[in-house]
C-alpha cells in the first residue's frame, strides 16, 4: 500500500529516523552496561565508594574529636588503660616480687 500524499511520505520518513536513532541509543547504552558491569570495574567501583565512605568517617571522627578534645581524651585514656591492664599488673607483680621485705623496727 502506498502513501496518498506527501505528508504520509513524510511522516513515514520521520518515523523511521526516529526508529533509526531509538536503535543507535539502544546499541551505546547496553555497550556502557556491559563495559560499566564488568567484574574489573564493578570491583573499581566498589573500592572508591569504600574509600570515599572511609574519608567521610574520618573527617566525622577528626570533627567529634575537635568539638569535644575533654570527652575523647577520657575515652581514649580508658581504653587505653584497658587494653594495657594486663601488662601493668605484671610489671607490678614483678617489682613487688623485687622489693626487699622490709623490716619493722
Amino acid at each position: 500500500m502506498m502513501p496518498n500524499n506527501n505528508d504520509d511520505i513524510f511522516s513515514l520518513r520521520a518515523l523511521s529516523i526516529d526508529r533509526d536513532q531509538a536503535r543507535e541509543n539502544l546499541k551505546q547504552d547496553t555497550a556502557a552496561t556491559r563495559e560499566r558491569l564488568k567484574p574489573s570495574n564493578l570491583i573499581a567501583e566498589a573500592k572508591g565508594k569504600a574509600a570515599q565512605r572511609v574519608r567521610k568517617a574520618g573527617e566525622s571522627a577528626i570533627n567529634g574529636v575537635r568539638a569535644h578534645p575533654g570527652i575523647t581524651a577520657t575515652v581514649a585514656a580508658t581504653a587505653t588503660l584497658i587494653a594495657m591492664r594486663r601488662p601493668i599488673a605484671r610489671m607490678m607483680a614483678r617489682q613487688k616480687r623485687n622489693e626487699p621485705d622490709q623490716i619493722e623496727e
